[in-house]
């Protein structure tokens, strides 16, 4: 059996849950949500993707062979039509390679393909990451919020309890105004968070390139620990697309210089035709016609061009895609140990500060308790609060600055895709 719920509970319940002190959790936005419509509807990520069409075009159109020539020649003997000798050919001609350079080419194309595919996956990277950093700010402002409100509530308590004293006249309009003074401090700490808030919150409709109907629901939690040091480059290596795309970069430049080494020959040209011969004289009846076949076959000579330049420049640009690898590897080496360093000082001083505010919210409560029964002197418990309201402020501070690490370090692992 339930207990009911008075009618004065229940209206403040509500209200709580109308300003929002209370988020709501079956109207929450997750990470995983926002880079779904971020992946939907962001423009510059449609154009990548229609990259990757063109690529596969390009791919189908390097597979194709030249098409053939077909010949057609007639000559007469005799130019004012009179009896004589008449002769036409037909040729039919086709270049055939001499060398692997069809399955070279189409290698190339398919090298593209995955070229593509992998700067699609770059810039979705990116994509995401934006995402998360400007969702990280919004769910950070917002938690910022919530917790000003709760001490903005406390500020009120301390305010009721203060201006009773002074109607009774056991203290003077002295403590009142220092009250009304913190107050405007902590009104003017959520404003500023209020509007951040609303800065992330426009930002990430910006990066998504979305706009609902109805008002964006609240951000959802994110539970996220960061890997070891020893686990966060093989981490690194696992899941970053831009590694994967110099990768294939790399192997592109090979096909490339494969291909150019394939057409150090040309394109030998054979044919097949059939000639036909009449002779025609007056007085003697028509002779049979001739026919001829004929195969012909031209072979280019590779005496003075052989694709030098083009084969130095194809292991030139080989021998740059390896060095491209290894400057990626070694600066997000140090971004990852940057990243973990500053994420591991930042993480301390949040545990410590939360040290000190658990404390000071501790005090708190005894110096509304105290003051409730006359035990505590107005000016202290004032102090107390100040101390309350600056360590709440250098707290969120500190705690957006772990959450924005966090997200760089996750990003800088290859994330931030949230496991559903």
């Amino acid at each position: 059996m339930r207990t009911p719920i008075p009618s004065a509970r229940a209206l403040t319940l509500a209200l709580i849950g109308v300003t929002g002190l209370v988020p709501i959790s079956a109207h929450t936005l997750s990470l995983a949500a926002a880079e779904a419509l971020a992946m939907r509807h962001n423009p510059s990520l449609m154009a990548a993707r229609h990259g990757i069409g063109v690529a596969r075009g390009l791919a189908r159109q390097d597979r194709l062979w030249p098409n053939p020539r077909l010949s057609v020649s007639g000559s007469t003997g005799n130019a004012t039509g009179s009896p004589g000798e008449f002769s036409a050919r037909a040729m039919l001609t086709q270049a055939v390679p001499l060398t692997a350079r069809i399955a070279r080419h189409a290698a190339v194309g398919r090298a593209g393909v995955r070229a593509a595919d992998a700067r699609f996956q770059v810039e979705a990277w990116r994509i995401r990451g934006l995402v998360a950093h400007v969702y990280t700010r919004w769910r950070a402002a917002a938690y910022a919020v919530t917790m000003v409100d709760h001490l903005i509530g406390s500020e009120h308590v301390l305010m009721r309890l203060v201006r009773a004293r002074v109607r009774a006249a056991q203290i003077s309009a002295v403590g009142a105004s220092g009250v009304e003074l913190l107050g405007a401090q902590a009104q003017l700490l959520r404003q500023t968070w209020r509007t951040r808030r609303r800065e992330a919150q426009a930002a990430l409709v910006a990066i998504i390139g979305y706009r609902p109907r109805r008002p964006w629901p609240a951000p959802a939690p994110v539970h996220w620990h960061p890997p070891v040091p020893a686990g966060a480059w093989a981490t690194a290596l696992a899941r970053r697309p831009d590694l994967r795309l110099a990768e294939i970069d790399r192997h592109y430049r090979e096909s490339v210089r494969r291909y150019q080494r394939s057409r150090r020959l040309g394109w030998m040209t054979v044919g097949a035709g059939i000639e036909l011969d009449r002779q025609v004289l007056r007085g003697v009846p028509a002779q049979p016609i001739d026919r001829s076949i004929e195969l012909s076959a031209s072979l280019p000579l590779p005496f003075w061009n052989r694709n030098q330049g083009n084969r130095s420049a194809a292991r030139a640009q080989a021998l740059q895609a390896r060095a491209h690898i290894h400057a990626l590897r070694w600066r997000i080496r140090h971004t990852i140990a940057r990243d973990l360093f500053r994420l591991q000082r930042l993480r301390a001083r949040e545990q410590r500060l939360a040290q000190l505010l658990r404390h000071a919210r501790q005090a708190a409560a005894l110096a509304l308790q105290g003051l409730r029964l006359g035990q505590v002197h107005t000016s202290s418990a004032l102090a107390v609060f100040t101390d309350q309201l600056s360590l709440t402020a250098a707290w969120l501070k500190t705690h957006g600055a772990v959450a924005g690490a966090r997200t760089a370090l996750r990003i800088a692992l290859g994330g931030p895709k949230e496991k559903s």
